[in-house]
């Protein structure tokens, strides 16, 4: 682009191979606003806007911002925009995130219509925000005063519960605690979410500056990834926003932290009032390891850490473990911010031993240090990474979206954009410096003699959580006892003013501002993702042809029906040994080694697959999952075959390290993602499928792996686990499922016919006997709760048609998040409806569980009243049709036809579920309306706070 377009002038081009794409720079010459474009040949379009945002407090104001900006603007004057796309737009991705030092905006789609409404929409929210002319706004996502029927104040706010709810997490409070320590004169000190002590210390004029100063479009970076009309989108951009608008001062980068030992830190963590307080001591500890830019650093860095802590078997875990000074240590790389730094974490120990760890790690450092690294491990190391780098798969994330956030993690501090986009030569330069010192050089400057460091202990406390409740509530007194009449007539009149805005719904002059699609505008068939039958070598085999760059991804599926719940238990636990333990051929730390140089992946997991039509049986399968390069194919399916077939059980320290560790990671799911807990406990109720779950890895399966570290006995666990693997280990059992673009399944198959045994295929379905419904709650330490209800609406003779798809689409965001999450401040609710015949509410750090069980009742009437006004349905169609069509990776695409496949779901009833939906009427919705009371009707489980239980009225409590 060799003259201006639209206001904007193009700066530089760069290629970039590893894309296919040729990155845009450009600068938006009346306000400074920059852009990237990655021109590849892309359907799923991607734009992003990102902030500088640099907090100087603990009030989460950026934080609370994110929220803020959504909930309409000038132009779409409805009270959440956000939600009326998620209602109605064919968006893959749609959300917002708030970093330490930046905030973005991200969006994808597909659909070029939905895309440019979706850009409008964000727009509008960043630069005319109706934050200024509505406070209540403020109040419903920051924090307010709130009176309960006897007049008591209380704080209040969606992001102020949300960070209570982050705040019950030891993970977080230890890198807050190192962040503060090793960047005092920087923002990196300061808590970008909030601390919930700090929020109620932000006021509304406060909030507003910071927006005036921080989303200015000369500050503005702007992302857009793939075949955009970038005429249509430079114009909207300059026309529509940027061009009414002066230049102003770009938000400049404080220099960066001088090196500093921040000491030692020593804070409190909240355990469960059961849990016992010895053994819960953790060591945090912070390394600063220089810029941004330098990249090779941090990649090696990584690599660096996978080799000392990847496993248990690595030299720094091993020099814990062995003495059993504590039951893990972990370490991570923070590489999105200027100053990137490497936290190493030493978990669950008693306090007496914590200077014997921290030694025994110094020692092994030093030895490492002085005698050199294994080689073959770095190089394992190196091509795990190496791998990962080039598969580009963002999880949760979009491609585009993930590029995004790579590009800013250079660009927003000066860098080039590109910087991180491609892998070049990086590893090639990193195995030539492999053979001359140079890890050994970065240790002993990360670990040995590094001036910027700092050290957290955190201490477990069954009373730190009664002090912060006490400690907040004390804050409530002083501040009403500081109020006159008038004041608290003022702040109760404000709350009834929030009531009924809150409760007022959009108009339709409103609601007509945001442009919408219509059904022409959709696929009336579903994607059909590629999957063929076959037998090769006796072995029967699920091929989907994808592209997949070279790599391909294997899952084998081995039956592993009638078991007893025991025995599902004793598998999910065996999943976790699997590739950890010594082999015929190898070690485990050779093991671990081979894994990381022959694959991308490695990973046991056990699964149940419901049967259609049936709540008593169930198939429960072993799976194993793994990707490698098509040049490593034939040696990653013999290590996964060694692995099977002759893992050696009878390594017990390792075996009872696992199972420690095991434990901790349930309990902390509990703690950080209850709602999925719930929701479980609720399958488990009504469906052999969800009780044998629950058995595999569920709640359930936590108390199993809890009561075998109490009462330790391998030599009567062991057998179990051997017998279990020896049964399901074999070819009778098997079924191979293939991702690739090439002819690779026949080979496949036959390798595997040849190295795993024959066996006896196992019985036809596991039978198990649902729970029934029950009111029970599960209590953990913090204040918030995930309150869950529901049942099985088959049992009201209703199927399972698309219909229903909608109205969980309906539920959630017509009614429940209104209810749920505005007014009751949870940050997140929804109607979970699965094809099982699942049909759940849920909530997502909710400050009054009890309350949510309440609203969940009144769901069916919400329907029923919805229907008979006779509104319009078509933008929830949209976006139920856009849920059932999320954009997925090669390998989710094989793993998703997979599951569709397993539970009987073929693409003629994929079409007629779409069908159902496309032709959805308010009629077709009420007749649902029976069926979901019926099973909201039926089982509950909150896990929370013991105050939140005890509110509940439930019939059983457990505590993890």
């Amino acid at each position: 682009m060799n003259t201006p377009l639209h206001g904007f002038t193009e700066i530089r081009q760069a290629p970039l191979p590893e894309l296919d794409a040729t990155l845009h720079e450009m600068e938006h010459e009346q306000t400074g606003a920059r852009l990237v474009w990655l021109e590849r040949d892309e359907v799923n379009m991607t734009f992003g806007i990102a902030f500088p945002t640099l907090p100087k407090d603990d009030t989460g104001v950026f934080h609370i911002l994110e929220h803020s900006v959504l909930c309409g603007s000038d132009r779409y004057p409805v009270k959440e925009p956000f939600v009326e796309l998620l209602k109605h737009s064919m968006n893959t991705f749609l959300n917002a995130l708030t970093f330490p030092d930046k905030t973005l905006y991200p969006i994808s789609s597909r659909n070029p219509k939905d895309f440019l409404t979706l850009m409008r929409v964000y727009l509008d929210a960043v630069f005319h925000p109706a934050i200024y002319h509505n406070p209540a706004i403020f109040r419903q996502e920051g924090w307010r005063y709130e009176f309960d029927a006897d007049g008591k104040p209380h704080y209040k706010g969606v992001v102020f519960n949300e960070m209570k709810g982050a705040f019950a997490d030891a993970d977080e409070l230890e890198t807050n605690a190192l962040n503060r320590a090793l960047f005092p004169n920087t923002p990196y000190r300061f808590v970008s979410g909030g601390d919930p002590a700090c929020i109620p210390d932000l006021t509304y004029e406060q909030f507003l500056a910071a927006h005036r100063k921080f989303y200015a479009p000369s500050n503005a970076l702007i992302f857009l990834d793939g075949a955009v009309d970038l005429d249509t989108v430079l114009r909207v951009l300059d026309e529509e926003y940027l061009r009414s608008f002066a230049r102003s001062e770009r938000t400049v980068f404080p220099p960066l932290q001088a090196p500093v030992d921040g000491g030692v830190q020593r804070i409190e963590y909240e355990v469960a009032s059961e849990a016992e307080e010895p053994g819960r001591t953790r060591l945090g500890y912070g390394f600063v390891l220089g810029s941004y830019a330098d990249r090779e650093t941090l990649v090696a860095a990584g690599v660096l850490a996978q080799v000392l802590a990847g496993d248990n078997e690595s030299p720094l875990c091993r020099a814990v473990l062995s003495r059993q000074l504590a039951k893990d240590l972990m370490l991570r790389v923070y590489d999105s911010v200027a100053q990137p730094w490497l936290q190493m974490e030493i978990t669950d120990l008693h306090a007496e031993n914590a200077a014997a760890a921290e030694q025994a790690v110094l020692d092994e450092l030093r030895r490492l240090a002085e005698q050199g690294i294994d080689c073959t491990k770095l190089e394992a190391a190196l091509a795990r990474r190496e791998f990962e780098m080039r598969e580009r798969d963002f999880g949760a994330y979009t491609p585009g979206v993930g590029l995004c956030m790579q590009a800013l993690e250079s660009w927003l501090y000066g860098g080039r954009p590109e910087a991180n986009l491609q892998v070049g030569a990086l590893f090639d330069s990193l195995r030539a410096k492999m053979q001359g010192g140079y890890f050994e050089d970065l240790l002993r400057r990360i670990f040995l003699e590094n001036p910027h460091k700092a050290k957290v202990v955190l201490t477990p406390s069954h009373t730190a959580g009664e002090a912060r409740r006490q400690a907040e509530a004390e804050r409530l007194t002083r501040e009403a006892a500081a109020w006159t009449e008038a004041d608290r007539t003022a702040l109760q009149q404000k709350q009834q003013e929030l009531d009924a805005w809150q409760q007022t719904p959009d108009s339709p002059e409103a609601l007509a501002t945001l442009p919408s699609l219509t059904l022409a505008d959709l696929p009336a068939a579903p994607t059909d993702l590629p999957l063929e039958t076959a037998t090769w070598a006796g072995i029967p085999v699920l091929r989907h042809r994808v592209k997949t760059r070279g790599i391909v991804y294997v899952t084998f599926y081995l039956d592993a029906d009638g078991l007893r719940p025991e025995q599902m238990s004793e598998l999910g636990y065996l999943c976790q040994l699997l590739g950890h333990l010594p082999t015929r051929h190898y070690t485990a730390e050779q093991l671990n080694d081979r894994i990381r140089l022959t694959c991308g992946e490695l990973r046991f997991y056990a699964t149940a697959y419901a049967i259609p039509g049936e709540t008593d049986r169930c198939h429960v399968k072993l799976c194993l999952s793994l990707s490698a390069l098509e040049s490593k194919l034939d040696a990653a399916l013999d290590l996964a075959a060694e692995v099977l077939t002759t893992t050696d059980l009878s390594a017990e320290p390792a075996a009872r390290d696992i199972l420690r560790q095991l434990r901790m990671q349930r309990m902390q799911n509990c703690i950080m993602a209850g709602h999925n807990v719930g929701i479980g406990r609720l399958t488990a109720q009504f469906s052999a499928a969800g009780a044998a779950q629950e058995y595999l890895t569920g709640f359930a399966g936590y108390q199993w792996v809890k009561a075998q570290e109490a009462h330790w006995d391998w030599p009567a666990l062991r057998p179990a686990l051997q017998e279990l693997l020896d049964a399901i280990a074999c070819q009778a059992r098997l079924t191979l499922a293939v991702t690739t673009d090439h002819d690779l399944a026949g080979q496949a198959a036959a390798r595997l016919a040849a190295a795993l045994p024959e066996g006896v295929a196992a019985p036809e379905a596991t039978a198990l006997a649902p729970w029934g419904a029950r009111r029970e709650g599960i209590a953990i330490p913090a204040d918030i709760a995930f309150a869950c209800c529901g049942g099985d609406f088959r049992r009201a003779g209703q199927g399972y048609t698309g219909a229903w798809q909608l109205a969980s689409k309906l539920l959630g965001l017509e009614y429940l998040w209104n209810a749920v999450r505005v007014q009751g401040g949870a940050y997140g609710t929804g109607l979970a409806v699965r094809d099982t015949g699942l049909a759940a509410c849920w909530s997502y750090r909710d400050p009054r569980g009890v309350q949510s069980l309440e609203t969940y009742s009144r769901c069916a009437d919400f329907l029923r009243q919805f229907c008979r006004e006779g509104r319009d349905l078509t933008g929830l169609i949209i976006g139920a049709v856009s849920d059932s069509e999320p954009l997925l990776s090669p390998q989710a695409q094989g793993t998703t036809a997979d599951t569709w496949y397993w539970q009987g779901v073929d693409y003629t009833e994929r079409c007629r579920r779409r069908k159902a939906l496309l032709s959805a009427t308010p009629d077709t919705l009420l007749a649902l309306a029976d069926a979901l009371e019926t099973a909201l009707q039926g089982g509950v489980c909150v896990v929370g706070g013991q105050p939140q239980l005890e509110a509940c009225g439930l019939d059983h409590i457990e505590s993890v």
